[in-house]
């Protein structure tokens, strides 16, 4: 996977795919949170923190054959909204730092929180939001059916594990579906967070509700966070590229792209945790994004890129030198590995 800085050109291209988004940010604006982010960071820390023990319990119960319990992931996902409704840059930034543990549960969350903070945006009621929650951090727990040399296999699958994997889709429906409290939203999820509206991907196809917004929603929110995070058979991908595929994907009809527009309305074209190199040079880490102004993200400079000299670290934020010419513009995103540099560290909180 990518060790250098993505190309001028490529980011270039990747914000010309996007001005049609920005021109309708500029037209749209997101609304003023209910609290401020520093209110409601601890209080979001917390819950995802809870989120990840309810879901490790709900795949140990798979693991030892008993009946999963939904009334505690019925729960913690009415927390995530209530903490959305606060202010949902606080859970949504926590579930863009990336860790290199506990994969399967990071990933369930993290899925779980982008779709509610997305369904939520659509208009969707209450009962809604809080389905996608569920869905989204039940949809892989068919996983835990999988052999784990085969699901952890730090090197290509062969066609018949390849087969292997995809059966988590069928195993996860199957089981949640006689399990009692369980959403319909939730299980079409489950089914479907893996398939692509030209019919390329792997999904059940008697699900009631087909291709409806929360199955396509799902594929792209999937796809995102499995990308950006580490595996044991690649590195994590940058979220530049990362946006740049699911956009290459609605572009192929694979994805909704009015859906892939609204997803990265919410985090961003430079998401928090990204590593960028300004105009001028400079590196630093996006800590704050602006949905209004996706190209002008709040920064805390750590380098100069073109020594490796250490700086600052300070803050910056780009909407502050949007007009003026003094190279604070993002020109391209950094691997963090290249410059031995950790994200989550340079973030005003840490992630759980």
């Amino acid at each position: 996977m990518e060790t250098t800085p993505i190309d001028v050109d490529v980011q270039q291209q990747l914000e010309a795919q996007l001005k049609e988004l920005l021109d309708e940010s500029e037209s749209k604006p997101f609304s003023v949170p209910n609290v401020h982010i520093g209110e409601e960071q601890n209080k979001a820390a917390e819950i995802k923190k809870l989120a990840k023990k309810l879901v490790a319990n709900a795949l140990e119960d798979v693991r030892m054959g008993r009946q999963v319990a939904m009334k505690p992931i019925h729960d913690i996902s009415q927390r995530m909204m209530e903490s959305l409704l606060n202010n949902d840059d606080a859970l949504l930034n926590l579930s863009l730092i990336k860790r290199r543990d506990d994969y399967l549960l990071q990933h369930s969350v993290n899925v779980g929180i982008f779709l509610m903070a997305v369904v939520r945006s659509l208009g969707f009621e209450e009962g809604a939001v809080i389905a996608a929650g569920i869905g989204g951090m039940m949809h892989d727990i068919g996983m835990v059916r999988i052999p784990e040399e085969i699901y952890n296999k730090p090197s290509k699958l062969t066609e018949y594990e390849l087969r292997q994997v995809q059966k988590h889709v069928e195993l996860g429906h199957r089981l949640l579906v006689r399990t009692p409290g369980v959403p319909e939203t939730a299980l079409i999820i489950v089914g479907a967070h893996h398939s692509r509206l030209d019919g390329s991907g792997y999904a059940l196809t008697n699900l009631p509700g087909k291709d409806n917004q929360f199955q396509q929603l799902s594929a792209i929110v999937d796809i995102y966070d499995a990308l950006t995070s580490h595996r044991p058979y690649r590195k994590a991908w940058s979220a530049t590229n990362a946006l740049r595929k699911i956009h290459e994907m609605a572009s192929k009809h694979q994805l909704n792209a009015d859906l892939v527009q609204t997803f990265i309305r919410h985090i961003g074209i430079y998401p928090v945790g990204s590593l960028v190199r300004l105009e001028n040079q400079l590196i630093g880490v996006v800590i704050q994004t602006n949905r209004n102004q996706l190209l002008h993200p709040r920064i805390r400079l750590l380098l100069d890129g073109r020594d490796g000299k250490k700086i600052g670290p300070r803050e910056i934020d780009l909407m502050e030198w949007k007009d003026k010419q003094q190279g604070y513009t993002i020109v391209s995103s950094e691997h963090p590995e290249e410059w031995q540099i950790d994200p989550a560290t340079h973030l005003p909180h840490d992630a759980p």
